[in-house]
């Protein structure tokens, strides 16, 4: 997890693959639908990751030896720094729990983090304005186009009966 503390951040959730074969690590980031993100898989394509990355303008141009990130450094609780974002690591799977109880004795603990609490956005209804009646007024607090208020049908057909049935004598 990543705590992006930008204008627009928040928490960023990724799943770090380590690979016991050759030492590489891979970043990915868990996409959320209709999170306003760009759905970019990657954060971190799987190669070594450096403890401290050297940056360099040519490969080979510095003579120091860099120091990767390997197993037991890859505990809960530690965080992980991928290129300058650091990356708090909370849970991981039951392979890999079962791992490190195994091979190196260690028991994996998953963190409880708090939750992100959502959002909670209150409109007041505004008060009768003495505009139209107070139906009218509620359509245009609830939509953008207001419906016309719904007509009382049994009334309207009952009156225009009546009308229709009585003699034009009888109206006069």
């Amino acid at each position: 997890m990543w705590e992006d503390r930008s204008l627009e951040g928040g928490l960023n959730r990724y799943t770090l693959n380590y690979f016991l074969a050759d030492d590489t690590v891979e970043v990915k980031e868990e996409n959320k639908p209709n999170s306003g993100k760009d759905p970019f898989p990657l954060l971190l394509r799987r190669s070594k990751l450096p403890k401290i990355p050297l940056m360099t303008h040519y490969p080979g141009m510095s003579l120091k030896k860099e120091e990767y990130y390997g197993p037991k450094d890859l505990l809960i609780g530690n965080t992980v720094k991928v290129y300058g974002r650091e990356c708090l690591i909370f849970d991981c799977d039951e392979f890999t729990k079962a791992w490190y109880r195994n091979t190196l004795g260690i028991e994996q603990i998953p963190l409880q983090l708090k939750g992100e609490k959502p959002k909670k956005y209150y409109q007041p209804i505004p008060p009768y304005n003495g505009f139209g009646s107070e139906e009218d007024s509620l359509g245009s607090v609830f939509s953008l186009m207001p419906k016309p208020p719904r007509k009382d049908l049994v009334k309207m057909f009952t009156v225009s009966a009546f009308i229709a049935i009585a003699p034009l004598s009888q109206i006069i």
